[in-house]
């Protein structure tokens, strides 16, 4: 039997470490110590060289033995035991099959609270997770319960969703279908975790909010900023109204309740004196004036079919109606009348329209759609259309353009904002903003582009610098539009239909933002190499004793002599110190105080 040459006493090792330090100090290579071990115990994986493949080999079916242990671990469990346990992470390892039921969830924004709802179920099926990959939000408690009632349903209040959970990431629920001897199954729901709904930056921003009777739809501000123009829809009664606001205020200055056939719905104002609004429903456009809002001409169906939108060029003199058939209708706000139209090939219609007045770049979306786009016409080049597909998107709601980057930011009304370069035809990012993105402007004031969020309640702000949300505002229950004033002011109105009327009616709310750019400190005036001004006479300094200076050279070579001395003295120190510490290593051996088999051959 081989003999063990590994130390075993405290001394022993004390000793031990002692010679590996020296001789690892003086060149050598030496194994760490592994402790005391018996003959079995070799070879120690431990000790192995990292690129040592004997070794490596020799652990595999060490570890590959592990794996039929775990799995006769789950064969001992009770029926269903291991299904309970995969709930704690949907989908993670193998795949689950899709269940028949269908599950409900709204507001799942990060960190907020939610009712879960589970339906098509057996009575008697149990659900036992709600969440996304790996995590289960539930809590013990809330799926001891979770048990199908006599219409197949379960509902499951206060589900809490991390604050951390990844934007973008889906939704699952999984159960245990209780007449399949609980077989376990996954539904993936309709939904998506998305950004935290809590605000940012707030003081940011002054700003003021009133309420509306229900429903509002859009609004727009007069060339000098100091009006708010907000349209009105009642589907109830079949009313429509426009209001005029005070931009600081919010106070009503005029109001309009004006028949079915006059419209209200986009809205867009010119520099003549002149409001323009839309109605999808009948197809026609209305103008009015400005300062009492009494009405001036109507556009037949005939004339402009299924409007949805529209944006006036005040440098043009001409206004641009989006609507269905892909085709931009081009009005002459002097004539009153349509002089011509901008085909969009792919669109099967235009449900928005952005018109960045300094580029004369028209922006229009193509709405809910198999394949949703974006095009840019360059009005200033003929109309040239180039046309940008969103991939991945159901929808693209509103889109706005930056002229600077040349980005066109684009709201799908999912959680995210998606960027796509107008030049190199890509998308640059995606920027995540709220639930349910439907609007979307530049506003050249501030350099800011302004997101609405109409599920998270919130008025996301970014900086198209950096593409990052560097504000988050809270504008109310489904906010549905926003617009841009000449000075920077933004105004967005919602559809929160509170029943706190003052005539017993639900009501929606306005609200307006302007940012309050921080004041830049002064910069110092740049100096001049030449100076006409005469330097202040600086005061004399005292005069030091004169030194006697060293030879030539010698001063170089005692400042470089200098830096190295102290490395020079620690190396020297630690050879002496290996010196000593080897020597007396040897000398115990030799006096047979220590085996010599623990010294390499050249020191025996």
């Amino acid at each position: 039997m081989k003999k063990n040459l590994l130390p075993k006493t405290a001394s022993q090792r004390a000793i031990a470490g002692l010679t590996s330090l020296a001789l690892v100090a003086g060149g050598l290579t030496v194994m760490p110590y592994a402790g005391a071990q018996d003959e079995t115990a070799e070879p120690v994986v431990a000790t192995a060289e990292p690129n040592n493949d004997a070794a490596a080999e020799e652990a595999a079916p060490t570890a590959a033995a592990a794996a039929p242990a775990a799995a006769a671990e789950d064969e001992a469990l009770p029926e269903g035991a291991a299904a309970v346990a995969l709930a704690n992470a949907p989908q993670g390892g193998a795949t689950l099959p899709t269940g028949p039921a269908k599950g409900f969830v709204s507001g799942t924004a990060a960190g907020s609270e939610v009712d879960f709802q589970a339906f098509e179920l057996k009575e008697g099926d149990k659900v036992t997770s709600v969440g996304t990959e790996h995590v289960n939000w539930l809590r013990k408690d809330q799926s001891v319960n979770a048990i199908a009632n006599a219409d197949g349903q379960v509902t499951i209040k206060g589900v809490q969703i991390p604050a951390d959970a990844k934007t973008g990431d889906h939704i699952y629920f999984t159960y245990l279908a209780k007449a399949e001897n609980y077989k376990e199954y996954e539904v993936m729901l309709d939904a998506t975790v998305t950004s935290s709904t809590e605000t940012i930056n707030v003081d940011q921003y002054t700003g003021a909010k009133r309420t509306l009777l229900t429903t509002l739809t859009q609004s727009a501000f007069d060339p000098a900023s100091k009006y708010i123009f907000a349209t009105r829809v009642s589907f109830e009664d079949g009313t429509y109204t426009i209001y005029k606001l005070d931009a600081k205020t919010l106070d009503v200055v005029a109001k309009n309740d004006i028949e079915e056939r006059y419209a209200a719905d986009g809205i867009a104002v010119d520099n003549k004196g002149q409001v323009w609004v839309t109605n999808s429903e009948t197809g026609t456009v209305s103008v009015f004036k400005q300062s009492d809002l009494t009405h001036i001409k109507t556009f037949s169906q005939q004339e402009l079919p299924g409007v949805k939108s529209i944006v006036i060029d005040n440098q043009t003199d001409l206004g641009y109606v989006g609507g269905p058939g892909g085709v931009i209708t081009v009005l002459d706000i002097n004539q009153n009348k349509p002089i011509g139209t901008i085909a969009l090939d792919g669109f099967d219609e235009v449900t928005s329209l952005a018109l960045d007045q300094r580029t004369n770049q028209l922006i229009a979306t193509s709405g809910e759609s198999a394949d949703p786009q974006v095009a840019k016409v360059d009005l200033a080049n003929g109309k040239k259309v180039d046309r940008y597909e969103v991939k991945g998107a159901r929808e693209v709601s509103g889109a706005a353009y930056d002229p600077v980057s040349k980005n066109i930011f684009v709201a799908t009304n999912e959680s995210v904002i998606t960027v796509i370069n107008s030049e190199t035809e890509k998308v640059v990012t995606t920027i995540d903003t709220g639930s349910g993105t439907s609007d979307v402007r530049y506003n050249p004031k501030d350099q800011r582009v302004y997101a609405v969020n109409t599920g998270a309640g919130t008025l996301s702000v970014i900086d198209p610098a950096t593409n990052k949300a560097v504000a988050k505002l809270e504008v109310g229950s489904s906010p549905v539009h926003v617009s841009v004033a000449s000075d920077g002011t933004v105004s967005v109105v919602n559809n929160a239909s509170k029943d706190i009327g003052a005539v017993g009616q639900p009501v929606d709310e306005i609200y307006t933002f302007k940012y309050n750019a921080p004041t830049p400190p002064p910069q110092p005036k740049p100096s001049t190499s030449e100076s006409t001004t005469q330097k202040p006479t600086e005061k004399p300094k005292p005069t030091e004793d004169p030194k006697p200076k060293p030879p030539n050279g010698s001063s170089d070579l005692s400042s470089k002599l200098g830096k190295y001395r102290t490395i020079l003295i620690a190396i020297f120190s630690v050879l002496g110190l290996t010196g000593i510490i080897a020597g007396a290593v040897a000398a115990m051996a030799h006096a047979n105080m220590i085996p010599k088999e623990w010294l390499p051959p050249q020191f025996r």
